[in-house]
């Protein structure tokens, strides 16, 4: 099948189309449902005392056909008494059929007048006028059948047949046959009408699914484009544009992926002439020697800067291409964040031990992120709390263990300071639990607490499912409106703070591409990250 150009009209597709086959079915289906009602009545006719009686009477019919087709000759051929003695015939049948059967049974003329009538029989003299369809069938759905049956015969006469003992009524049986048949022909249709919804439906939802995992990201996907209607045409458009954003997604990657690998070459010559300019510096005076080193170091503050930012968007680029995780392996994210940890003065960690499979380097860049975000948007000391979790809902809590850590922690800064007036230094010792010396000062100060045991659960043998990372600055939080865009890259709340706008959202992309996710609330009053990382990959858990 070939897509048409945007000057051709789309084509017609006829009884292919969506429409006609839908109004075709549905058409069929009134047809069916009609049949199946005239069906429906008949079963129920077939099943009454009056069907019964109409059998009768027309067999009784059957037998004096051949006398009335002798009377209409008779009175053709303007011979009376014969037509006469022919009705008698006929009247000593009825008489013997009424002894036999116990039934009232009456001729009428083509005028509808009585001609003859079974003994002790009282009819009408003139034939009532035909009821409706509609009034043949109520009373026999209600259970009520008709008191008599009027057949027509092939001659033109009328035969009135009518029990003597007329059927007991039957209210509930009508009522009982007509609902039993309503559900049979209501499941039917059911069938029929679920099996036309799901052959025109299916590829819908298909395409519907399909366009989800478009959504998240995976653009490799493509939907069955076979057939002749307006559905394989949207599945036509659809593949068409999934390949070619696909190719577009592929071709930026790939841009930006070369364009910040040849950054770096410019980057590293600068570096070079600031150096070889340093040793030419040397020779001139103390003042120019001093602008010079001022402005040397701005530029290589810059260079930094610059080079972070290409290694951001390089380590972006192979997120974005799916290569990052190639080499995961067995972590110690504890140990990960504390070596992390060790190179900031405001940053304490309360951890508990902590595995899960992942990538080093990966996960490095997303906590060192995360950190640094706190030290620079936010408001120091910064805290950070690792620990495992079964659930997703227990790991948005920090258990109590690690928050009354921090609480002596708080409270050992308390007597430090009274250490530092002279008093209490000896109660410092039992209120930190990890301690190092400020070479500078030779002071005692807290860098890095941690409980050594595991959390408990009631079986022992339950392995954490979630591995969780909180960082909590002293801020009041983000606003709420606020906290999805700053996931997003080159989001910066406030424009004068530093950074390049990509630390937040490659924490966000790390944290996915592990199967985990990263948000942003207000806990106790302060600013929280929460990353929440699986233990194991999707593929084994």
């Amino acid at each position: 099948m070939t897509m048409p150009s945007k000057n051709t009209p789309l084509p017609s597709f006829g009884f292919h189309s969506l429409f006609a086959r839908l109004f075709i079915s549905v058409f069929l289906v009134i047809i069916i449902f009609a049949i199946a009602m005239i069906l429906l009545a008949q079963l129920i006719h077939s099943n009454s005392d009056g069907m019964k009686s109409k059998v009768i009477a027309e067999q009784v019919v059957g037998q004096i056909e051949p006398f009335l087709v002798e009377v209409e000759e008779a009175q053709a051929g303007h011979n009376r008494l014969q037509a006469r003695f022919v009705l008698a015939v006929v009247k000593k049948s009825f008489d013997i059929f009424d002894e036999s059967l116990n039934a009232k049974i009456g001729l009428y003329d083509k005028n509808r007048r009585l001609i003859l009538q079974t003994n002790n029989t009282d009819l009408p003299e003139h034939l009532p006028p035909t009821p409706s369809w509609l009034a043949q069938t109520l009373p026999t759905l209600s259970g009520r059948e008709p008191p008599h049956i009027i057949i027509k015969t092939g001659t033109g006469y009328w035969v009135w047949y009518e029990n003597r003992r007329p059927p007991k009524e039957r209210p509930m049986l009508g009522m009982f046959n007509f609902l039993t048949g309503t559900i049979l022909l209501v499941l039917m249709m059911t069938a029929v009408l679920w099996g036309i919804a799901h052959n025109m439906t299916w590829r819908l939802n298909q395409m519907s699914r399909l366009m989800t995992k478009m959504g998240d990201g995976d653009f490799s996907v493509r939907v069955n484009q076979s057939g002749n209607d307006e559905i394989a045409m949207l599945a036509y458009g659809f593949n068409q544009s999934a390949e070619k954003i696909e190719k577009l997604i592929n071709a930026n990657s790939l841009l930006l992926a070369h364009a910040s690998h040849e950054f770096r070459t410019p980057i590293t010559r600068i570096r070079l002439q600031i150096e070889m300019m340093d040793m030419l510096a040397q020779k001139l005076s103390d003042d120019d020697k001093a602008k010079f080193d001022k402005r040397a170091n701005a530029i290589n503050r810059d260079l930094t800067g610059l080079n972070d930012l290409v290694e951001s968007i390089l380590l972006v680029s192979r997120l974005d291409a799916g290569h990052a995780l190639q080499d995961s392996e067995d972590v110690d994210f504890t140990e990960l964040v504390n070596s992390e940890c060790q190179h900031y003065t405001e940053v304490l960690l309360f951890g508990k031990p902590a595995h899960m499979i992942g990538q080093p380097k990966l996960l490095t860049h997303l906590i060192r992120n995360l950190i640094n975000n706190a030290l620079i948007h936010g408001v120091p000391p910064v805290e950070v709390y690792v620990y495992e979790a079964m659930t997703l809902g227990e790991a948005s809590f920090i258990p109590k263990e690690l928050t009354d850590l921090a609480k002596d922690h708080k409270t050992s800064q308390d007597i430090m300071s009274v250490a530092h007036d002279g008093t209490h230094s000896d109660e410092l010792a039992t209120h930190l639990d990890v301690a190092e010396t400020d070479p500078k000062t030779d002071d005692k100060k807290p860098k890095f607490l941690k409980l050594l045991s595991r959390h408990k659960h009631a079986d022992a043998d339950i392995k954490p499912v979630y591995v969780a990372l909180s960082v909590v600055d002293q801020g009041a939080g983000i606003a709420e409106d606020k906290r999805e865009d700053i996931f997003s890259p080159f989001v910066r709340l406030k424009q004068e703070k530093k950074g390049s706008g990509l630390g937040l959202s490659l924490v966000a992309q790390i944290a996915e591409a592990h199967g985990g996710s990263i948000i942003t609330d207000t806990w106790q009053g302060k600013t929280r990250f929460l990353v929440v990382l699986p233990t194991q990959p999707k593929s084994s858990m």
